[in-house]
């Protein structure tokens, strides 16, 4: 019983003996690391809008800003295993061969990683909704919705998905369609609304506005009116001139047809 009395206290006093050197040293390791931490994280959220102000891509932000991260920490791994007695000198050339293989890797990877096709501020559509480009990161895509709510799509699915970018070309062509009734007077519904495009200040000189028949029905002559316009007015620039060719034709005495719709009936029904 005394033995056993001896060998605990033996152990007691070694795991005092051990915490007095090396705690001080562990405590004061686990708060440089807590230190490198909260550096790392509010670094990332200053560079990122930091290097966007002065140029550079949203993507390219965020991979600069999470290689930087990963920098700061295993810097700040290196101190504190240095702290409580790793050899410091073993520990650099560990990580400089680390970093000499990631950054071979890197270089080696980089043609064949695939870019997102568009950047932050383009209008976009995708199968998950239309709307603008309001961020971007190594993970996902957030992008604002016309009516303002926020969608976040993850890269991988966006790289799946077909992506129409309405923000890559300057200028847009919009249509605007109206249906015209047989008895009126073509060259007049076309000369009334080639004067409106002409007096339009949205609408692009080149390519010349066209406005054609588009299509026959059996009870009215869908009339198409095709133009150009610069692509900050793409999603309203129709809106003020169908107003502007709905009064037009209500000065000018043109009447526009509707679509119908003709319900037959069985002649049975019918009696």
């Amino acid at each position: 019983m005394g033995s056993v009395s001896t060998n605990f206290s033996n152990y007691v006093s070694e795991i005092s003996r051990i915490g007095g050197e090396f705690g001080p040293m562990l405590v004061k390791g686990m708060i440089l690391l807590l230190i490198v931490l909260i550096l790392a994280k509010y670094l990332a959220r200053f560079l990122v809008p930091l290097l966007v102000k002065i140029g550079v891509s949203d993507r390219n932000a965020a991979y600069s800003v999470t290689g930087l991260h990963i920098l700061i920490l295993l810097i700040g791994t290196i101190l504190v295993l240095s702290m409580v007695g790793f050899p410091g000198s073993l520990l650099v050339r560990v990580v400089m061969v680390f970093l000499m293989v990631v950054l071979a890797v890197y270089i080696i990877a980089k043609p064949y990683v695939p870019q997102l096709p568009f950047q932050k501020g383009d209008i976009i559509k995708t199968a998950a909704g239309s709307g603008t480009v309001d961020q971007m990161s190594i993970i996902n895509t957030r992008l604002r919705t016309f009516d303002g709510k926020m969608i976040y799509i993850p890269n991988q699915k966006i790289f799946n998905d077909t992506v129409t970018n309405s923000s890559v070309r300057p200028n847009r062509r919009l249509d605007i369609d109206f249906f015209i009734p047989y008895d009126q007077d073509v060259e007049k519904v076309k000369a009334a609304v080639g004067e409106i495009l002409q007096e339009e200040e949205i609408v692009l000189e080149k390519p010349a506005p066209r406005i054609v028949i588009d299509k026959f029905t059996p009870d009215y002559m869908e009339m198409k009116a095709r133009f150009w316009v610069e692509r900050k007015h793409a999603l309203t620039g129709r809106w003020g001139l169908n107003e502007k060719i709905k009064l037009r034709f209500e000065e000018e005495g043109i009447s526009m047809a509707s679509p119908r719709l003709q319900v037959s009936l069985p002649h049975e029904e019918q009696n």
